[in-house]
Formats: structure tokens, C-alpha cells, sequence
């Protein structure tokens, strides 16, 4: 067997914009609620999270197109809710922003289940996206979803093999990872204040 050197690929975060993109995955998972994240492992809370991965499909840096770059979404809750501070989390901006319009009370009191979820994969919307800093790392951040205006090419097969997400083994043997790039920024939300709408979403 021969095992051939690759050279590390380096991903800089690209400029602060608004990105078309399709969504290519949704995974959920198991996470420390905040403000148990530090304390010893027997005495932390559990909570569902979701994550997004978006890839983009158009836009430039410079010499660089950037269709088939990531950015994510993640630690997403798994409820709807409107907040008085900041008014529709995550959730509720992406769901809308990919249906392109908003969910109906019906829709709300019902809830999403993961089918639905499911349903979201390949949808086109926009992202404003910003580059943040922590740790001393930096990466690009969804700040906000917007509804697409028109439809560009979705990603073929082959982009989608390229942009999804290797895990651990892969990635170290396929394409390393720069240390000023995170494939999944391992950051924590801040807790929200009180939400005055909640729809728990059924797993």
C-alpha cells in the first residue's frame, strides 16, 4: 500500500456577506446545556441541538469563487420560539427563510419533526454571514436567513462529495485542517432571555 503526502489545504474565512446556499446536511446531536457545559461529567444536563451545513453556491473573494465553501449553523435548538430580545431564534429564520415565506399558527402548534427537517435538505436561501474570532481562531458565523430571490444551479454530486463533512479518520488523511478554520466552531450560545412562544419539535 502506498499512502501518498498531501499538501494541508487552508480555508480562510471568507468576507462578511449575504451568501445564497443550499442546505447539504442536518445532523443532531447531544450537547451540555450551557450552564452545565464546565461543571464534572456526572453532574451536566444533556439537551437535543441541531446543526446545519450550508454550502454556498455562488460569490468571490477576490480571485477565489466560492461556490462549494461551507459555513455552519450550529448548536441550533430544537424548539421554536420568539424571544423579547431578539425575536425569532435560529430555528424559526431558517425553516422560513427556506419555505420562503412564514410558518403558518398551524404549522407552529404543530411542530417540526425530523421528516420535515428532512425535507429542508437541498433548499435554497440566503445567509448573512460574518467572520468571527475565538480562541484564537477564526471563522465565518450565520448571523441571520433570508428567503432566496432566485434559483442558481444546485450542487451536483460531485460538489456535494467534496463539501460534506469527513469525519475524524477522513479528515486527517483527505484534507487537514488548517488551525485557523473550523470545520464545526465548538463555540456555545448564549442563553436567550425568556421565550414568550414555544413549539417543541417531536424526535
Amino acid at each position: 500500500m502506498h499512502i501518498a503526502k498531501k499538501e494541508i489545504t487552508e480555508y480562510f474565512p471568507f468576507p462578511k456577506n449575504v451568501y445564497q446556499v443550499e442546505i447539504l446536511d442536518i445532523t443532531s446531536e447531544n450537547r451540555p446545556t450551557y450552564d452545565t457545559r464546565l461543571k464534572p461529567e456526572n453532574e451536566r444536563k444533556y439537551e437535543e441541538v441541531l446543526n446545519f451545513q450550508f454550502t454556498l453556491l455562488a460569490g468571490q473573494d477576490k480571485q477565489e469563487k466560492l461556490r462549494g465553501r461551507n459555513v455552519w449553523s450550529n448548536f441550533v435548538p430544537t424548539a421554536l420560539y420568539i424571544s423579547k430580545k431578539n425575536g425569532k431564534n435560529m430555528l424559526y429564520k431558517i425553516v422560513e427563510a427556506s419555505i420562503g415565506r412564514d410558518l403558518t399558527l398551524q404549522e407552529e402548534a404543530e411542530g417540526l419533526t425530523s421528516e420535515k427537517l428532512n425535507k429542508l435538505i437541498g433548499k435554497q436561501l440566503r445567509v448573512g454571514v460574518e467572520v468571527e474570532t475565538k480562541n484564537g481562531k477564526t471563522f465565518n458565523k450565520v448571523k441571520d436567513c433570508f428567503a432566496k430571490e432566485i434559483d442558481y444551479p444546485t450542487l451536483n454530486d460531485e460538489e456535494k462529495e467534496k463539501a460534506r463533512v469527513k469525519n475524524k479518520e477522513e479528515k486527517e488523511i483527505e484534507q487537514p485542517v488548517a488551525n485557523n478554520e473550523q470545520f464545526i466552531p465548538n463555540d456555545f450560545p448564549v442563553p436567550e432571555d425568556e421565550p414568550i412562544d414555544v413549539s417543541n419539535i417531536p424526535f
